[in-house]
């Protein structure tokens, strides 16, 4: 029987050396890594396993978890907040958790 985390992998027959055809499962490739906040793909990030991780993803504050354009929201979010020109609860409930 088949292991269930391995269930929709899809099969190919390999023969083998002995004239057998075995039956294994193909590994899903990852998706393009996506920003947490408007889900859209992020750019300058790499799926591939090859690459070291500093070369997978930027090197900027939430590089590989949020876009540049959400990043710049939160940074001036937080920028009005420490400067007392808007209170947390003003910020949209998006952006909060990342102030």
């Amino acid at each position: 029987m088949v292991r269930p985390n391995e269930r929709f992998k899809k099969k190919t027959f390999k023969k083998i050396p002995g004239g057998k055809t075995v039956v294994r499962r193909k590994e899903a490739k990852d998706g393009a890594a996506k920003c947490a906040i408007c889900k859209e793909e992020l750019k300058g990030t790499s799926c591939s396993p090859k690459l070291s991780k500093t070369e997978r993803r930027p090197e900027r504050p939430f590089g590989g978890y949020l876009c540049q354009k959400c990043s710049e929201k939160v940074f001036i979010y937080k920028t009005r907040v420490m400067n007392n020109d808007m209170k947390i609860s003003e910020v949209p409930m998006q952006f909060q958790k990342y102030i």
